[in-house]
């Protein structure tokens, strides 16, 4: 996903707060290429604070938040 997007690590003010949603509708905004890699239709998880959120979650100002693509294992 990081090539896909051609960031690793990025800052984001963050001060007014926000879920989960929020977030990922900003990143979404950015540009087709954002938008695309999430997408409603693809699987990715998001990542609060190395907890992994299995629902939509408050992040904190100055959390550490993770966007994770599918991996396959065996």
């Amino acid at each position: 996903m990081a090539a896909e997007l051609g960031t690793r690590i990025e800052t984001l003010p963050w001060s007014e707060g926000g879920d989960t949603v929020t977030l990922v509708r900003l990143l979404r905004s950015r540009n087709d290429r954002w938008n695309n890699a999430l997408a409603e239709n693809k699987i990715y998880k998001i990542v609060v604070q190395n907890e992994i959120c299995h629902q939509v979650t408050i992040i904190p100002d100055g959390a550490e938040v993770a966007i994770l693509p599918p991996v396959t294992g065996g």
